[in-house]
């Protein structure tokens, strides 16, 4: 049997518009490292959006080395015209793999005209893809799966890794000092990045929830972001005992999802809304109660060792997450804690 060439340089296009949202650039991750893991030693080059990516920002202490190069500046727009203004899309740039994860088809006919030896694009179901994914895994609802698809049909075989997003040392030490071992941890991720967004489920019942770990002998521990500072005062006031980390003594809250990530590591369950912080804390490894708005689990559930989605419309006509009732929470977080202690694998 004839040896494949070595992938030596991949190329990955999300997009030409800025992706500012975190959640979806965290549920991308597992699909990176399957590459990663599989091409150890290729450069990978990531196209995520006009302007400065978040792996070179907010998330690059996540990427941590595994993306190589960021171009910010490739622009592909949707309309036909781009065939005509495109024909050598990236000049003098080759790559042994392009892996196309968006759906319109200009943009996958203009990326088609990169040099390359492999091309994959999930565009028109796989039509214009070198390689396929089996069957089965062609029409995925979940945005990870439809991402992993892409990496099944580029390596041959479809793998789902761990939720557990590889963290250096630093990152587990600094958490560690901050939850120490002993107590049982209830992650509580109150926020979203657009709070006026509908996903918040309110404060007061995170709250409440808290008040419900203390009472089972639980240490809660509230995730807040930079946004959220205003809710420290009240979380200090209702839930004393609650824990709220501090990235360092001279601010409140957690700017660094690296660090979100390793603290999530040591919580035994995690609640959250459809948001960054959820999805930050899924990667940490921990069971999730997720809470959904506006949004659909089906697409957005996050990628976690196991998932209890909580939809307000099964709880009232509206879309509204407040329709969610605090008990039904509640007996999440128990389903969740007692459950066998999960693996690498999923559950949702």
């Amino acid at each position: 049997m004839r040896k494949e060439p070595k992938i030596e340089s991949i190329l990955i296009y999300v997009g030409s518009n800025p992706d500012d949202a975190i959640g979806e650039n965290i549920l991308k991750l597992p699909f990176l490292r399957v590459l990663k893991e599989r091409y150890p030693d290729a450069r990978i080059t990531w196209i995520g959006g006009v302007g400065p990516s978040q792996f070179q920002g907010i998330l690059s202490s996540v990427i941590d080395g595994q993306v190589d190069e960021c171009l910010t500046d490739f622009e592909i727009s949707d309309s036909a015209r781009e065939l005509f203004l495109r024909w050598r899309p990236l000049p003098g740039r080759r790559f042994d793999l392009v892996v196309d994860a968006q759906r319109n088809i200009v943009r996958t006919l203009v990326l088609r005209r990169i040099p390359h030896r492999v091309f994959v694009s999930g565009c028109w179901r796989f039509f214009l893809s070198n390689r396929k994914p089996p069957e089965s895994l062609r029409r995925p609802s979940l945005l990870t799966d439809k991402m992993l698809a892409l990496s099944a049909a580029a390596i041959g075989e479809a793998i789902y890794p761990s939720p557990v997003w590889p963290l250096s040392e630093r990152w587990r030490t600094a958490a560690a000092a901050l939850l120490p071992d002993g107590p049982m941890y209830v992650g509580l991720a109150p926020g979203a990045g657009k709070k006026g967004s509908g996903k918040c489920w309110p404060l007061d019942r995170y709250l409440a929830l808290a008040r419900i770990q203390q009472g089972k002998g639980r240490r809660p521990v509230f995730f807040i972001g930079p946004g959220e500072t205003e809710w420290v005062d009240r979380i200090d006031e209702e839930v004393p005992d609650a824990l709220i980390p501090n990235e360092s003594d001279a601010m409140v809250g957690l700017k660094d999802p690296a660090l979100a990530m390793a603290l999530a590591q040591r919580v035994r369950v995690g609640v959250a809304n459809c948001s960054g912080i959820g999805h930050i804390m899924a990667a940490g490894g921990p069971p999730m109660v997720s809470l959904f708005g506006p949004t659909r689990p089906s697409k957005y559930a996050p990628y976690a060792s196991s998932v209890i989605a909580l939809r307000a419309q099964d709880f009232g006509p509206s879309g509204n997450i407040a329709n969610i009732p605090l008990d039904a929470v509640s007996d999440a977080v128990e389903e969740q804690i007692e459950r066998p202690r999960p693996g690498t694998g999923r559950q949702i």
